[in-house]
């Protein structure tokens, strides 16, 4: 692959800012580290050794990686999933990696055994519609808003990608444009707003995870809900900055408040429902779901039909409420 590098102009300050920010090119660099650290050591407050996204002593000048929509697809995917399990982690903490990361964890598997953040992501996209169009316009919103007034985002996040990192930082942002013009899931941008409210709240994408919100701790997590949901948050007002269209600019405060609502509530719920282990053929729990351990629910039960047709009575032997 030839070297040479494009003329095109540089990318804008406010895009370069969404793609780190949101976690897109961690997301990128960690599916593939040989696009970035061209020119590893000569940031600022960097030696050599392992870099963010884990790849020892890479090659200088190394040529730069052409990236196609798919790949770019694959890597949000995996970003959504890195940071739906982080927010598991924050709502029903266990022994995980996200969990102790964090600083929050258990001697016990958590809601990521469960396998809530599947849960969550389909629910997601089935129950939290955002039309393409309006998806195009907050992006390009959020852009703008960055570049009018920028993330403290530190200067090493983008030297990383060493040399070449501008070429690569305009040929991912001509990538993800051509993603956002084809079919993109809810979960890929809640993913996206919640890494970019991570990124305000803490002003460093630095972590062993690729999303931003996943290398938090605990008390910050707490802090980024705490942004979204506030009547003053910066991402409703980045959001809204720009919105051409009317409609979807007075609906956009009202739909981030009513999706952080949701997340946090599925997050919970699903480690604590009997998705797992639930066969839909048949109706039944085929073995005993995490949650009814954690909260020794019916704990000499078997698991085959408990709570399927009728309550069983109150929490620990209540009578009433």
């Amino acid at each position: 692959m030839s070297e040479t590098k494009p003329t095109n102009s540089p990318i804008s300050s406010g895009r370069r800012q969404l793609l780190i920010g949101s976690g897109v090119l961690g997301a990128a660099a960690a599916l593939n580290p040989g696009m970035a650290f061209a020119h590893w050591g000569r940031g600022k407050g960097r030696g050599k050794g392992r870099g963010r996204w884990g790849r020892d002593n890479p090659q200088e000048n190394a040529p730069p990686v052409e990236w196609t929509v798919e790949q770019l697809r694959t890597a949000l995917d995996q970003l959504r999933n890195d940071t739906f399990f982080a927010m598991i982690a924050f709502g029903v903490p266990g022994n995980d990696p996200y969990s102790e990361h964090q600083g929050v964890s258990t001697p016990y598997p958590g809601g990521i055994t469960t396998r809530a953040d599947l849960y969550l992501s389909g629910g997601t996209d089935l129950l939290v519609p955002v039309p393409a169009g309006f998806m195009n316009q907050l992006l390009a919103s959020i852009a703008t808003y960055l570049a009018v007034k920028p993330m403290d985002i530190p200067e090493m996040a983008s030297e990383d990608v060493g040399e070449n990192g501008e070429y690569l930082l305009e040929n991912l942002n001509s990538s993800f444009t051509d993603y956002l013009e084809g079919e993109v899931s809810n979960s890929v941008l809640v993913a996206l707003l919640i890494n970019l409210a991570a990124t305000r709240v803490a002003g460093s994408v630095d972590g062993p995870f690729p999303s931003p919100f996943a290398n938090l701790s605990w008390e910050q997590k707490a802090k980024v809900f705490e942004e979204l949901e506030s009547e003053h948050s910066w991402l409703k007002r980045a959001i809204t900055w720009n919105i051409p269209d009317r409609d979807y600019r007075e609906a956009t405060p009202g739909v981030l408040s009513s999706m952080v609502a949701f997340m946090l509530r599925i997050a919970g719920f699903g480690s604590y429902c009997e998705f797992a282990v639930f066969n839909p053929q048949t109706r039944e729990v085929v073995q005993r779901p995490l949650g009814w351990v954690l909260s020794q629910y019916a704990p000499d039960a078997p698991p085959s039909g408990i709570g399927s047709d009728d309550f069983i009575g109150y929490y620990q032997g209540r009578r009433s409420v």
